[in-house]
């Protein structure tokens, strides 16, 4: 299972039925629970010129709590509606993420890569989805701190990848015009399906703004 670092959740809500060429930008301010609570802000660039919509986007969430930017999730996504038909729509969303988590013991710094995939129903002001998220932890870079007073011989650095978590749910967002809210909620598991974090559910409120 991925290291027990909070927060894997991320990025813009999208109708992709009301995304007209003219909103190239979006942008989410949100708070949830995922491992603990979290908060965070998000932006997507709408790319001009494509066939199909294509977002970058840009994420970073933190988790609640007395010390700012000690914990923390930055990631970085390509996201694309790559089949429609009528008002059925399937969307994609591969992504990297450098993520830190920060205690007496030590501090980690993980690299991971994660890919989430949409299957949704969308009208012009509404729309609901389910979505199945890998998140895989790549690398971690672990800066020990009280632990060498115990073992005088551990060594930090770089250690390979340590496995990753699943994620499906189900989402819906409302729109006003060019401003939206969206709803999500799903469960986590490990990724043998057998050792599941200790707090399996996750959940994100989000508000949303188009603009030109």
């Amino acid at each position: 299972m991925l290291l027990n670092i909070p927060f894997i959740t991320k990025a813009q809500e999208i109708n992709w039925r009301n995304l007209d060429a003219a909103s190239r930008h979006v942008v989410a301010v949100r708070i949830g629970a995922d491992f603990g609570t979290i908060y965070g802000i998000s932006y997507g660039y709408q790319l001009p010129f494509i066939k199909h919509p294509v977002l970058l986007g840009a994420d970073f969430t933190v988790p609640f709590g007395k010390k700012f930017m000690d914990d923390y999730k930055a990631t970085v996504s390509v996201q694309s509606e790559i089949w429609h038909s009528n008002s059925f729509s399937f969307a994609i969303k591969p992504g990297m993420s450098m993520r830190r988590y920060h205690s007496d013991a030590a501090s980690l710094y993980n690299v991971g890569a994660e890919i989430t995939t949409t299957f949704g129903y969308y009208k012009n002001n509404w729309g609901v989805a389910v979505e199945a998220n890998y998140d895989r932890s790549c690398a971690t870079y672990i800066e020990h701190k009280s632990l060498k007073e115990y073992y005088p011989g551990i060594q930090d650095g770089w250690y390979g990848p340590t496995g990753g978590n699943f994620k499906f749910g189900i989402k819906g967002n409302y729109w006003m015009k060019t401003t939206g809210i969206a709803l999500k909620a799903g469960k986590i598991y490990g990724e043998d399906f057998m050792n599941d974090p200790t707090l399996p559910f996750y959940t994100e409120l989000s508000l949303v703004k188009r603009f030109q």
